[in-house]
């Protein structure tokens, strides 16, 4: 009998990221997904869709519905796609115990800790894991001394902010000082070059703004996978992760610096009792120190790419919480050497988003 697998927000990168690990390797598979949005273009590869509320406009309706697809399409596994997937996840598993074997989180609190900036950075210096610096308003340093002791440029974010959305650079007090009073955001050190920050500055005050500016630097991203007893089931991997214009170059990474934080994640969260995929992403510092600024615990957007560098996360998880053997992949052993991921063309059929909004779930016909 075929397992089924339902992936919670189907229609985002993640999701998308996971089919393309699964494409022709489905045969003993049914991949099933939620969505909030009815349009989304990447939901017609699955085999059935569901419409559910937003994660926590109201959330005893979501799970309810979660609650209610799980049972009737005798889900095996439910994996979070999003951040807020995550802790919706984990606390429904609060609430309806049962599900747990069939959810592919860890405990609820520190799903919420992932969730917010401000309380990951707290978390890590609690467990002595490098993260960037960031400023405490019910601390005792004062927002000058922390710019002070850091230095500017910094980084403003929202505290439950993802892809970079609403980011922020501060490099003076007037700045600084607007940026405390948004509300969720939080202050951080810049994990960067400074020297390239100015010089980017300088010439936008010289020459103009250009139609396209990034700042991301290199970042180095770190994977790790837990077993349902909450021990590492693989060995740290990490990659270089290049942003470029609509594009993402992505190499391993063997440094053993990053391989390091990598393993002391393992030592924290293993004991802390995390279950299934742990993404952390990082960079250097302005002293070439590797820092985390973020944790992710669900499988990261890198994951075809992975796939393609030899480490098959999702078939790993799919055998340690659903027991599927997926059949092998020639990139387990005939790895590629650098990666790319571009953008895709997808489209949604009027008649089949009709149907999902009609009926509210729609089902792939053979």
């Amino acid at each position: 009998m075929k397992k089924t697998i339902l992936l919670l927000s189907g229609g985002s990168q993640v999701a998308q990221f996971m089919l393309q690990v699964l494409e022709g390797r489905r045969g003993d598979l049914r991949v099933i997904a939620t969505n909030s949005i009815a349009d989304d273009p990447g939901l017609w590869r699955f085999d059935a869709v569901y419409l559910v509320p937003t994660t926590f406009a109201d959330q005893a309706a979501y799970e309810a519905k979660i609650v209610e697809i799980m049972n009737a399409e005798h889900v095996d596994l439910a994996i979070p796609c999003r951040d807020d997937d995550i802790v919706a996840l984990a606390e429904l598993v609060d609430r309806h115990p049962g599900l747990r074997e069939r959810a592919l989180c860890g405990p609820s609190n520190l799903a919420r800790v992932m969730s917010d900036k401000l309380e990951s950075f707290k978390f890590a210096k609690s467990v002595g894991l490098a993260f960037a610096e960031s400023f405490e308003p019910d601390g005792s340093e004062t927002p000058a001394e922390f710019a002070a002791r850091v230095g500017y440029p910094l980084i403003a974010k929202p505290r439950d902010g993802f892809s970079s959305k609403g980011v922020m650079f501060i490099d003076d007090a007037l700045q600084l000082e607007r940026a405390l009073v948004r509300p969720n955001y939080v202050i951080e050190e810049y994990l960067g070059d400074p020297d390239a920050y100015f010089e980017t500055k300088r010439s936008i005050l010289a020459d103009g703004l250009p139609l396209y500016l990034s700042m991301h630097g290199i970042k180095h991203s770190i994977e790790l996978m837990f077993d349902r007893t909450s021990k590492p089931a693989a060995p740290v991997f990490a990659t270089y992760n290049r942003p470029a214009f609509r594009a993402r170059f992505v190499t391993p990474n063997v440094e053993p610096k990053t391989l390091a934080l990598g393993q002391q994640c393992y030592d924290v969260f293993s004991k802390l009792g995390w279950r299934g995929p742990l993404n952390v992403q990082c960079q250097l510092d302005r002293r070439g120190l590797v820092k985390i600024h973020e944790f992710n615990g669900r499988y990261g957007a890198l994951a075809a790419e992975r796939w393609l560098l030899g480490y098959d996360e999702v078939a790993l998880g799919l055998k340690l919480f659903a027991d599927v053997d997926l059949p092998p992949s020639r990139w387990a052993v005939d790895t590629a050497i650098k990666v790319s991921a571009q953008l895709s063309s997808r489209g949604a059929h009027p008649s089949d988003v009709a149907s999902l909004q009609s009926a509210g779930s729609w089902r792939r016909s053979h």
